[in-house]
C-alpha cells in the first residue's frame, strides 16, 4: 500500500531528477551511446536543459563522453553501481557452477570480483580441495595494481576509462614484488590484455601468487574478474602459462553466460 496517494506524490516530482533519470534510462538501452542532440530528440527535452543535466553528470563520473564522436555513454562507475546493486546475485548465480568446476580442475581456492571506484570487492569463493586453502570473507576490498583481480579488469577496460583511474591511483608497495611504478604497470596490463589473463607473483602477499582473468558481458565489457590463489610453493612461476590459459579457459565461459561472444 502507498504511503501517499498519487495526486499528492506527483507534487514532491523533482523536474531535473526526473529528467536525469529518463537520460540514464535512455543511455542504459544505448550501450553505443548517444550525442547531445540525439538525446534530446529521443526525449524531447530541451537543449539547455540536457546540457546542464548531462554536464553534471559528466562532472560526477556517472556519464562519459567521447570527444571525438561526441557520443555520452554510461560511465564505468554507473556500470559498477549496477553490477554492486541489481546484477550482483544474478552474476555470482552465472559465475558459481564455473567457479566451482575450475576448482575441481585445478584444487585451487577461486574467487570471483569486481571494481568499485578505485578498488575491488569479493563477490564469491570457492575454497580449495587442499588441507592448507586461502579463504577471505566476502566483500573483502583488494588493491588493483597488486591483484589479478584488478588488472584483469583493468587490462580490458576502454583506454581512456583505464587511464583516468590510473592516474588517480597511489601504488602502495606490499611486499618486495609490488610494482609501484605506473609506467611499469601500463606495461604489465598491455602484457595482461595481450595473453588475456594476470599474475601475481606474491605482489600482494608475501609467498601467496594468484592467477586471474576477466569476465566480459555482452558489449565486451569487462565487469569482473575470477582467479585461483595459493601459496608459492604449490602454484609455481613455470605453472604460470598452462594454469593462465585455464582459468582464462573457464572466464570465458562465465562471459559466454553474459552474451559475450
Amino acid at each position: 500500500m502507498n504511503d501517499f496517494p498519487k495526486e499528492t506524490k506527483s507534487a514532491y516530482n523533482v523536474p531535473n531528477l526526473e529528467r536525469g533519470l529518463m537520460i540514464i534510462e535512455l543511455l542504459a538501452k544505448t550501450p553505443m551511446g548517444l550525442t547531445l542532440t540525439e538525446i534530446i530528440n529521443h526525449l524531447d527535452i530541451s537543449k539547455s536543459s540536457a546540457f546542464r543535466i548531462t554536464s553534471t553528470l559528466i562532472y560526477k563520473n556517472y556519464l562519459q563522453k567521447n570527444e571525438s564522436t561526441k557520443k555520452i555513454t554510461l560511465s564505468r562507475k554507473m556500470l559498477t553501481l549496477g553490477v554492486s546493486s541489481v546484477n550482483e546475485q544474478s552474476l555470482v548465480e552465472v559465475s558459481i557452477d564455473v567457479m566451482r568446476a575450475l576448482r575441481d580442475d585445478l584444487k585451487e581456492s577461486v574467487f570471483l570480483g569486481i571494481l568499485i571506484n578505485n578498488e575491488g570487492t569479493i563477490l564469491e569463493q570457492v575454497t580449495s580441495s587442499y588441507p592448507v586453502k586461502l579463504s577471505v570473507e566476502l566483500g573483502t576490498r583488494y588493491s588493483i595494481h597488486s591483484s589479478v583481480g584488478g588488472k584483469s579488469i583493468l587490462a580490458f577496460l576502454p583506454s581512456k576509462e583505464s587511464d583516468t583511474i590510473i592516474k588517480k591511483m597511489t601504488l602502495s608497495k606490499f611486499t618486495d614484488k609490488t610494482i609501484v611504478s605506473k609506467k611499469e604497470f601500463r606495461k604489465v596490463l598491455s602484457s595482461v590484455a595481450e595473453q588475456g589473463y594476470a599474475i601475481d607473483h606474491g605482489e600482494d602477499i608475501d609467498g601467496i601468487n594468484c592467477i586471474g582473468a576477466p569476465i566480459l558481458n555482452e558489449y565486451g565489457y569487462p565487469v569482473a574478474a575470477i582467479w585461483i590463489s595459493a601459496p608459492s610453493g604449490r602454484l609455481k612461476s613455470e605453472d604460470f602459462i598452462e594454469k593462465g590459459q585455464i582459468v582464462k579457459q573457464y572466464a570465458a565461459i562465465i562471459s559466454e553466460k553474459l552474451g559475450f561472444i
